[in-house]
């Protein structure tokens, strides 16, 4: 009597050796074998079952992803985030911007009427969300009447990035940095008490090049602009600080900076915070007559 091992009767085959047959027949028989009508080794019943299988698999996982995730955004708020000044990520030091930006990400050059009419052209669209706003319209320098000063002496308006619940605290007369411009100090002094509550903006040029810089709006941010909080048809407040290079060819860098108590400046040289900076250049720019 022959042994069994497992069950299966040892002097047995428990599953029939592969047919014999050419290498093509073997490999054709992967895709399709003929002798029992499989089909990449499963026949039509088993693809059957494993389709409703893993069908109704992931069905079931879509539907518990989408009803975590369902649940998470009913916990949101669509107007404030979750995380807000000290526990998020960006925290709680408003950065410093400015525009028109500069074409190549590093420098406003400007030497034709194509490279002035491109910032203009970007300043009208930046602005253009202001002109229901009683305190842009009523402004004529720095404005689209004169071209925003482009070419010669070009408009760069300042503003902070928003964050949300933001609120700065203001500076009092009595108590001003000792490291504050002496021109801004003296802008400071000669405003009455009811116009102190500012973020005061100061410019100045990193390397002297006798470069004019003036504030044809003032150097303060009113401080009614905030807190931020995401209100429908809020505009950040912002200031025009017009730059007139006095070498053409040269380039201006100007650090434009951001002052309140609450506004950090320079943490360190791998987290520069609260200035910005507007890298300028003129060239020998003539602005052709109009043909009569």
């Amino acid at each position: 009597m022959a042994s069994k091992s497992n069950g299966v009767e040892g002097s047995e085959w428990a599953r029939a050796p592969p047919p014999t047959g050419s290498f093509g027949d073997r490999i054709a028989k992967i895709f399709y074998d003929p002798s029992d009508g499989s089909i990449l080794g499963r026949t039509p019943k088993r693809w059957g079952i494993a389709v409703v299988f893993y069908s109704v698999f992931y069905a079931v996982l879509a539907l518990l992803f989408s009803l975590c995730m369902g649940g998470l955004f009913l916990t949101l708020d669509n107007n404030k985030p979750s995380f807000i000044l000290d526990s998020s990520l960006i925290g709680a030091n408003p950065g410093v911007a400015f525009r028109p930006l500069p074409a190549d990400g590093v420098l406003v050059k400007i030497t034709d009427d194509a490279s002035s009419d491109r910032y203009i052209k970007e300043l009208q669209e930046f602005l253009s969300p202001y002109k229901n706003e009683s305190w842009f319209t009523s402004k004529r320098s720095c404005s689209a009447e004169d071209n925003y000063g482009f070419p010669d002496a070009p408009c760069f308006f300042i503003k902070l990035n928003r964050i949300y619940g933001w609120k700065p605290d203001f500076y009092e007369l009595n108590s001003l940095p000792s490291d504050m411009d002496s021109s801004l100090v003296e802008y400071i002094t000669a405003l009455p008490a009811n116009e102190l509550e500012q973020i005061w903006i100061s410019c100045w040029e990193e390397k002297l090049n006798e470069t004019k810089i003036e504030y044809p709006w003032g150097m303060g941010l009113p401080g009614r602009f905030y807190p931020f909080l995401n209100q429908a048809g809020y505009n950040s407040p912002l200031i025009p600080v017009k730059v007139t290079p006095s070498v053409r060819n040269e380039t201006a860098v100007i650090r434009c900076r951001a002052w309140a108590k609450n506004i950090e400046y320079n943490k360190s040289l791998k987290e520069p915070s609260g200035y910005t900076r507007i890298q300028l250049q003129l060239g020998q720019y003539e602005k052709l007559a109009a043909d009569i």
